[in-house]
């Protein structure tokens, strides 16, 4: 089968060390080759270097074959020129792929725009239909989409010139499994050659063709995908896929007060009714899933149940007062602020809830104790979120809850960006807040996190005139999600 991508010993080292060392493999045309490992282990970094995308200051080695051409990875210039025609990327983080003040449209009609070419309407309607994309919210802005919409609006700019190589970073982590399925599919089309980086290796034991595993830099295990979950798999692949392993939720106290109460709820979207007729009462400790497909209103949700957005329809009661709900938000990388040490965005919680306020030297105390609460106790408090991954953001988001926490915590995808084991720490932080008191309402697509971390789930797809959540039949560990009763 014709090699479409071939990359031998590249290697990639700033002054502190090497990041990663002597990657070497082959993408054959049609193959979707998943790259997996830990947060940090370097997958990022190599696809940036393959990309052209890399800083000055980093040092690469190597050699590099895209579609027959040999292209030196130390000439960033030759390398993006690639981009778009040769080799199509999607990036990690949706809401930053986007400009936010132009059209969604016009990001998809980018990889035309930039090579002086006109978009062909045809194309892009083609992948609108391949993408389940109404065509009309092309007019729309980024922050009217959601993020699993933005995800796929990058995976059809990846797709408008039809490159024989993608290149995606996490293409799937705001998506539920259909659609992650047919994105995943739609990239193989056309004979296309795919390196996908991803946390999900369930999903690539079903849809990839090989597993690479990627450990402080280094390929530690190659294997056939379909291998990669079961007992025959190499042995730093089976340990990669045991720390996926969930806690289950604290157990609600018999006496935990009602927190809200939602009736009736409905929320349109100009013409369209995102939901309706939604029930749910929420208690003080409880923990509270939503899930359903890209689309369907869950990140509206929150924010109806957050007091931030007024319902269409019903009723949510009583209204939490300022600084008692606190948000996770999705877009982590954009909550956080650039400017800011993370000591500082950790405990910015601290100055805004507490009467009396505390010392410069004791939020930073207790700001670096949050940090190692979410596994990044390594980071200088005095780090700025620019230097970080995704996934680390992530955590340094859920750090600022924790340090005060707050009566409601609505959660917008809080571990989608998370390996396997990191996914488990945070969902167990998670339960320690609950512990105390405070309600969590956590939107995920990762049904293995809602049927394990959750007391109850609210599934959006089955929304309906007197809609109710039902209680999972086990609190926790359970591989059924919910379904929701409703007439």
């Amino acid at each position: 089968m014709t090699v479409v991508l071939q990359v031998t010993g590249l290697g990639v080292a700033y002054s502190e060390g090497p990041v990663v060392s002597d990657i070497s493999f082959t993408l054959r045309k049609g193959e979707v080759l998943a790259l997996i490992g830990a947060s940090g282990s370097g997958k990022t970094t190599l696809m940036r270097a393959l990309l052209g995308l890399l800083p000055p200051t980093a040092r690469i080695t190597g050699r590099v074959e895209v579609a027959g051409k040999v292209i030196d990875p130390t000439d960033r210039r030759a390398m993006r020129a690639l981009l778009g025609q040769a080799i199509g990327f999607v990036a990690q983080d949706p809401f930053a792929a986007c400009a936010p003040l132009s059209p969604v449209r016009n990001h998809i009609a980018e990889p035309w725009l930039a090579r002086g070419l006109t978009p062909d309407p045809a194309r892009i309607a083609a992948l609108m239909d391949q993408l389940r994309i109404d065509p009309a919210a092309l007019a729309l802005y980024p922050h009217q989409w959601s993020g699993g919409m933005l995800q796929r609006a990058s995976i059809a700019a990846a797709l408008a010139l039809d490159p024989p190589v993608l290149l995606a970073d996490e293409p799937s982590s705001a998506l539920d499994a259909d659609h992650a399925g047919r994105v995943i599919d739609l990239c193989r089309s056309a004979g296309r050659g795919t390196l996908i980086v991803s946390h999900d290796l369930a999903l690539m034991s079903a849809r990839a063709d090989r597993v690479i595993l990627l450990e402080s830099g280094r390929i530690v295990a190659e294997c056939m995908a379909c291998d990669s979950g079961t007992t025959t798999a190499p042995a730093h692949v089976r340990r990669f896929a045991s720390a996926a392993a969930l806690p289950s939720p604290p157990p609600i106290a018999a006496d935990a007060e009602p927190l809200m109460s939602a009736r009736g709820l409905g929320m349109r979207l100009g013409a369209r009714m995102l939901f309706d007729g939604l029930n749910a009462d929420l208690k003080a400790g409880e923990v509270l899933g939503v899930a359903g497909p890209s689309g369907s209103g869950k990140s509206t949700l929150l924010r109806v149940l957050s007091g931030r957005l007024a319902p269409t329809a019903g009723t949510v009661s009583p209204n939490l007062p300022a600084g008692a709900v606190m948000p996770v938000f999705q877009d982590a990388q954009g909550s956080l602020n650039p400017r800011w040490p993370l000591w500082r965005i950790v405990s910015e919680p601290l100055c805004t809830t507490w009467r009396d306020r505390l010392s410069r030297a004791m939020r930073r105390t207790l700001a670096v104790q949050a940090l190692v609460d979410v596994s990044l106790g390594h980071l200088s408090p005095d780090a700025r979120p620019g230097r970080l991954s995704t996934g680390q953001c992530q955590r340094i988001a859920i750090a600022r809850t924790l340090i005060c926490p707050p009566r409601l915590l609505v959660a917008d995808e809080p571990t989608s960006a998370l390996d396997p084991q990191q996914k488990a720490r945070v969902i167990a932080a998670l339960h320690r807040v609950a512990a105390t008191g405070t309600a969590i309402v956590l939107v995920s697509h990762d049904t293995a996190v809602l049927a394990a971390a959750c007391h109850r789930v609210i599934d959006l797809s089955l929304y309906g005139a007197e809609t109710e959540c039902l209680s999972l039949i086990t609190a926790g560990g359970n591989n059924m999600i919910p379904q929701i009763a409703g007439s």
